[in-house]
């Protein structure tokens, strides 16, 4: 029975219930019947019904009224009227309130089975229809997904490939980018954006490429012409991020020619002061430089959580914009369980070592 469409015969007169079930049984279907619309109501409730004939006037409720609640909750089950009366205003109304088809008592045998037929094949090819886009829309998200991953491979690989050069890790960067990523969900950006932010924050360094290594990897403290030379590192980075149209190296250009930028316009490359910046690089300036204070660097040992925080402090409301440092602190705690879960590997004998970057700011990191 289960593999066999239900269809269930409403109509108070017994005569014409058993008629038309006689029949539909002939012709090879599985049907159920019920004298009023409450049983057939019932019925609906525990059972799949494929197709219902209802008798359009009946005591309590009329079959209109069970009509618009099968339509509500059982928008898959077929409905054919059946009246005893010529009505085309009804005819037109049960039609437009998501009946399939509308017969008139007495019922021919032959017609009937012809718009049960009908509603089954239109039911059927709906089913079909809907599963189809069903399996269309995860496809095209698997896909979606898969070209999105490979991106996010894309974009760590050529980060680190960059970062070669410099004193960052790869595990630096994927903290970056989940860094943003929980300030973004704080802050109630859209999925998109949040997405955006993740895979964008990681490339904010990717213009120290272009920093000469005599600078890039002096061991000690900058000169100020030399300072001057790192500098070029965001206006690099925005150049080489330039031009496209997606919306993660758009993101990215802002993030990697603003991230030095500070809130009362003493940062550079332009000078620009509070909102002017791009919230996404003033987020990125406030959990890069938590990273870089809490963790190893080849110049300098990690501070403690609690020395860092006292360090950026000093920066609130100067360096960092004072909203967004006090969304920060609130997710200290989140960062920190991060920060442990994508934690630098260990160093090695120093063959390999990287070099060491000194930006010449006190408080400023990367």
């Amino acid at each position: 029975m289960s593999d066999i469409p239900v269809l269930l015969i409403v109509d108070d007169e017994q005569v014409i219930r058993e008629s038309l079930v006689g029949w539909l049984t002939r012709a090879g279907h599985c049907c159920a019947q019920a004298e009023s619309a409450e049983a057939a109501w019932r019925f609906l409730q525990s059972n799949e019904v494929a197709l219902v004939t209802c008798d359009l006037n009946m005591p309590g409720r009329s079959g209109f009224d069970l009509l618009l609640q099968i339509r509500q909750q059982f928008p898959d089950t077929a409905v054919l009227m059946v009246t005893g009366s010529v009505d085309t205003k009804t005819a037109i109304q049960s039609l437009t309130s998501g009946a399939f088809g509308y017969i008139v008592k007495p019922v021919e045998r032959q017609e009937l089975l012809l718009q049960v037929q009908r509603g089954l094949e239109r039911r059927n090819l709906i089913l079909e229809n809907r599963e189809y886009m069903q399996t269309l829309e995860r496809r095209v998200h698997e896909q979606t997904v898969s070209i999105r991953q490979a991106h996010e491979e894309t974009i760590h690989r050529l980060v680190n490939a960059a970062m070669m050069r410099d004193e960052e890790t790869g595990a630096h960067i994927r903290r970056i980018g989940l860094y943003c990523e929980a300030f973004a969900e704080v802050l109630g950006w859209t999925p998109d954006e949040i997405d955006n932010i993740r895979l964008a924050a990681p490339m904010h360094d990717v213009g120290k490429i272009g920093v000469p290594d005599r600078i890039l990897c002096k061991p000690g403290k900058l000169t100020v012409a030399e300072y001057e030379t790192m500098k070029t590192h965001t206006t690099i980075g925005a150049s080489l991020l330039s031009g496209s149209d997606w919306p993660v190296l758009k993101l990215a250009q802002q993030i990697a020619r603003y991230h030095h930028e500070r809130w009362d316009g003493s940062g550079y490359p332009d000078g620009i002061s509070g909102e002017q910046i791009p919230v996404a690089a003033r987020i990125l300036s406030i959990v890069d430089v938590y990273d870089a204070l809490t963790h190893d660097r080849v110049y300098r040992s990690a501070l403690s959580e609690a020395d860092a925080l006292e360090v950026m402090s000093k920066g609130n409301g100067t360096q960092f914009d004072a909203f967004l440092f006090s969304v920060f602190l609130a997710l200290v705690p989140e960062l920190r369980r991060m920060s442990l879960e994508y934690a630098d590997e260990p160093s090695d004998d120093g063959n390999g070592q990287s070099c060491t970057v000194n930006t010449f700011t006190p408080v400023t990191a990367g």
